[in-house]
């Protein structure tokens, strides 16, 4: 006999067929575009196709990203709901659409883009999307340019394939290239207090909605009837538990931090497989339906608890790079003084649930209590999910829980990508301290301390540090909620008598490490290999200069900031003195 439920369930697998979708043509069935979500993207799609259908003249619409990202499903979606205006279009996905296979994928896109080469644009009629990943794009462009100058203009005066910035996308009715750039565009907005993410909790909340849309849950329904004295179910309780917009908010939260922390890249496939690989164990997936609910039956209590989310979501990091990701953000590797005082209660405790019941709403034991009462589970085993437990119940209510330099980096970032002047200052702020204290405290505003040669600890040599920001002010903006920003911090120096500029990209990892360094941490040797990129954009900032400026010489522990001057004069002869 077939489960039913665990058929629908698979539909969210990346190896479905329901996973892949053409792009060319609508081929979205009822489940698919059940579970459809618009995105800020779409909004912008479709305005612009609507838009660009109206001239007679020729239009190319580039929809540029990555692998994944959704621009397929997008643009299927939109078959059915633009019919007779995108009709009018010839639509092209590079990453999908089968190729000849006797020449390139450039070669394919050189003969689709004919009606666009210099020597035809004018006269042409051709009305293209072309749905195209950027690397694909800048190979193109950098083999048939040449043919292509109004085209290549086009991508390099829109910057689109510079990943730093946010692209204009506004529909320009003067030209025949218009552009999308999902990379823009990502799983999560940000607002003053913290990132949210409306795709992945709509998308949970579709896949559990009791709707009649809904195949995965109309089999739920179905399978929990003809089970109804069998209820000691993982799946089921997998399933159940994201009933809880509290959990599929932290779900959400989850991924949304591998996102920011560990640049972990999550399209709607991706997405979609993790939810099936959460709901259902992968030792659960294979058993036939006889064997099931006998396997179950002879899991002890330690092996029941493993297959249930708090547990599961934070142990299986070979299912996939997201997994691997949640694991690093396990709670279990957060401890503090009150919880390690929690746990040595509970070890020592007769009845675990009365421990557990003290700091864990009732929802979340009220289908396991039986488990832990009757079942032995070894005290490793209680700790951990104790602590994952209470993570899912009380992250939003208890601090000790919350994660201080992510908030505050999410903050930064969303009052920077709203171009917030004390803002932006403080960033810079950040970096150029970190700059003059990444090889020690120089113990002075206008030094920094330089590497030369053999390391020792007798003296340590300085010199003059100007930092100067190559900053252009924008106009500050007021949004509550953005969703196009530029996931890290992007600034830019001058250097060399002002005639050039170095730029810096911080992302979380480095932020922290500023932060660090400005609450007196010194960077060890697997920093400096870790952060190599910016080292050397530092050694670029502190060594400009070099051949004018003095050095200043200290001996270590004597008590007096400097001890010897060592410069050189206007005739290129060289002075030492004792200062």
């Amino acid at each position: 006999m077939e489960n039913k439920f665990l058929i629908e369930l698979q539909k969210l697998r990346e190896s479905s067929k329901y996973a892949i979708a053409q792009g060319a043509y609508s081929n979205l069935n009822g489940f698919k575009k059940y579970l459809h979500i618009e995105r800020d993207v779409e909004k912008k799609l479709k305005k612009i196709i609507s838009k660009a259908s109206e001239k007679a003249d020729a239009q190319l619409l580039l929809v540029c990203g990555n692998v994944g990202d959704g621009k397929s499903h997008i643009l299927s979606h939109l078959h059915d709901e633009l019919e007779s205006i995108i009709s009018q279009f010839r639509i092209h996905n590079d990453a999908t659409e089968s190729h000849n296979p006797n020449e390139s994928s450039n070669e394919t896109l050189y003969k689709l883009l004919q009606g666009f080469r210099d020597d035809n644009i004018t006269a042409s009629k051709d009305k293209i999307i072309l749905a195209i990943n950027l690397g694909t794009l800048s190979k193109f462009i950098e083999e048939f340019g040449d043919e292509f100058q109004f085209l290549k203009n086009y991508i390099s005066s829109s910057k689109i394939l510079d990943t730093d910035l946010i692209h204009d996308d506004e529909f320009d009715s003067k030209s025949n290239f218009h552009h999308v750039n999902f990379t823009d565009y990502h799983m999560y907005s940000l607002t003053e207090e913290g990132p949210t993410s409306k795709v992945i909790s709509s998308l949970l909340g579709k896949i559990v909605e009791n709707n009649s849309a809904n195949t995965i849950h109309k089999a739920y329904l179905e399978y929990k009837v003809i089970n109804s004295d069998k209820l000691c179910c993982p799946i089921l309780y997998n399933y159940e538990f994201l009933f809880s917009e509290n959990n599929r908010n932290i779900v959400s939260q989850l991924i949304v931090k591998s996102i920011i922390k560990s640049k972990e890249i999550v399209s709607i496939r991706t997405l979609l497989n993790f939810v099936y690989d959460i709901i259902v164990p992968v030792d659960l997936s294979v058993i036939n339906e006889a064997d099931y609910f006998k396997v179950i039956e002879r899991m002890n209590g330690s092996q029941y608890i493993s297959n249930l989310i708090p547990n599961y979501l934070f142990e299986h990091p070979e299912l996939s790079s997201l997994f691997e990701k949640i694991e690093t953000l396990d709670p279990c590797l957060h401890r503090d003084a009150a919880t390690d005082d929690v746990l040595l209660t509970l070890i020592n405790a007769e009845n675990a649930l009365d421990i557990f019941s003290k700091h864990i709403e009732n929802e979340y034991l009220e289908k396991i209590e039986s488990k832990l009462i009757k079942v032995a589970i070894s005290k490793p085993d209680l700790s951990r999910f104790f602590m994952r437990l209470n993570y899912f119940s009380n992250y939003f209510e208890k601090d000790y829980l919350k994660d201080t330099d992510y908030n505050e980096y999410l903050v930064w970032l969303f009052h920077y990508n709203n171009h917030n002047p004390s803002y932006v200052k403080k960033i810079y702020n950040l970096v150029e301290n970190a700059a003059r204290n990444w090889n020690g405290d120089p113990k002075a505003d206008d030094k920094v301390v330089i590497n030369v040669g053999k390391k020792q600890t007798q003296y340590r040599v300085f010199k003059d540090f100007e930092v100067i920001p190559d900053v252009n002010p924008l106009k500050e903006k007021k949004d509550s909620i953005i969703n196009k920003f530029t996931q890290e911090f992007s600034l830019s120096f001058k250097i060399n008598n002002e005639r050039e500029t170095i730029r810096l990209h911080v992302d979380f990892s480095l932020f922290k490490i500023l932060k660090m360094i400005s609450q007196g941490y010194r960077p060890n040797k697997k920093d400096n290999n870790n952060y190599v990129y910016f080292v050397n954009s530092i050694n670029i900032l502190i060594n400009q200069n070099n051949n004018k400026a003095a050095l200043y010489i200290d001996e270590v522990n004597i008590g007096k900031p400097v001890d010897y001057k060592f410069s050189k004069d206007a005739f290129s002869g060289y002075k030492f003195q004792v200062i």
